[in-house]
């Protein structure tokens, strides 16, 4: 089943060892930089548009890449 994982960069190192642990590619991994908790809503939107993309990007891609063998 596709999926991403997405994370702040203070949870990325815990993030990426569980997916480690899980055999899971790192290439999935979309990490949000600094702590949108404490971003305003304005600033918020941009951070978001960034995140979706990434996110489209890494199930387009590289699981079309992992499905066929590419």
């Amino acid at each position: 089943m596709p999926a991403v994982v997405v994370t702040t960069e203070r949870f990325d190192v815990l993030a990426k060892t569980v997916m480690k642990a899980q055999r899971v590619p790192r290439t999935i991994a979309v990490e949000i930089k600094g702590n949108p908790e404490f971003v305003s809503d304005e600033a918020l939107v941009p951070i978001a548009g960034k995140v979706t993309l990434d996110a489209v990007q890494r199930i387009t891609r590289d699981h079309a890449s992992r499905k066929t063998g590419a």
